[in-house]
């Protein structure tokens, strides 16, 4: 299960799923601290960054954003 940080909200991150399904996880269940726009997907017992993917479409989106620029 791969997806990415919408928000957090309290102690619970919101994921938006790569099938654009949500799920609410308790922060306690990632393995390192989590913030918005990171790239996580489920282990068997833990959530994991995946900090390689999140840097790609971190970029990407920032491609993405410099079209609009004037």
């Amino acid at each position: 299960m791969k997806g990415v940080v919408d928000r957090i909200e309290g102690n619970m991150v919101i994921v938006v799923l790569e099938d654009e399904g949500i799920v609410e996880v308790n922060i306690r269940d990632f393995d390192s601290k989590v913030k918005e726009g990171d790239v996580v997907y489920k282990t068997c017992c833990t959530w994991v960054v995946d900090e390689q993917d999140t840097l790609k479409r971190k970029k990407q989106v920032e491609k993405y954003l410099g079209l609009f620029e004037d």
